[in-house]
């Protein structure tokens, strides 16, 4: 248990009205927090990942748990200081390698059996459709998954794209169009006010030279029974 994670959200529990205050750092997979409230006792289980942030940035995320924790979900925990620790070079830095480690779909390797995702990017890089991104990771998945073909920790820039897109049959530039929407989401940062997938990130995402047919490979492999 750190004594300073429990020293932060005590004195701050205390202020609210609570008296019994339980806050600890728990290993989850993704960047989470959970509690259990009773009358006046509460217990914080924090993503460990915020092991390691100032004092001031713990003291924040105090704040704001315990805000939603008494006016419900509706409320952001993400004020201006957390994001920018949970976007700095040090936050990846302790963390990236960790994340990889828990993520257990992840073949961690951009090389498929057929593919490279890291040519993909230096495509999609070349052609300027993103931007130099030096810190991501790109992995092929060890589940074949047909209806999630791609997902990504902006967080800790880990991009995974489905293997069921790495065979000879499909072609190169489906899955080149699936980094790209991830790497998309990336550039974007951690953005807790704005929809994930709203008409300008739309728009963005059809810059690419085959949207079109990349969707339309993706609803038939959606349609194939496995």
């Amino acid at each position: 248990m750190s004594t300073e994670l429990a020293d932060i959200f005590g004195s701050i529990g205390r202020e609210q009205g609570y008296d019994d205050i339980v806050a600890e750092f728990a290993p989850y997979k993704e960047f989470k927090s959970s509690w259990r409230r009773s009358g006046r006792s509460v217990r914080f289980q924090i993503s460990d990942y915020m092991n390691g942030a100032d004092r001031d940035v713990l003291e924040d995320f105090a704040t704001s748990l315990y805000r939603r924790l008494d006016r419900g979900p509706g409320r952001s925990i993400y004020t201006p200081r957390l994001v920018s620790w949970l976007m700095s070079r040090e936050f990846l830095a302790r963390n990236q390698a960790l994340y990889l480690k828990r993520s257990r779909n992840l073949t961690l390797d951009h090389r498929g059996k057929v593919y490279d995702l890291q040519d993909a990017y230096l495509s999609l890089r070349d052609q300027g459709l993103v931007r130099d991104c030096p810190d991501a990771v790109f992995n092929w998945t060890v589940r074949r998954n047909r209806m999630r073909v791609g997902y990504c920790s902006v967080l800790m820039k880990v991009i995974a794209v489905s293997s069921i897109l790495d065979q000879p049959n499909v072609p190169s530039f489906v899955s080149e169009y699936v980094l790209y929407h991830e790497l998309l989401h990336i550039q974007d940062g951690l953005r807790p006010d704005r929809r994930h997938h709203g008409p300008e990130f739309r728009d963005r995402e059809h810059i690419h030279p085959r949207w079109k047919e990349s969707e339309e490979w993706l609803r038939r492999l959606a349609a194939q029974r496995a």
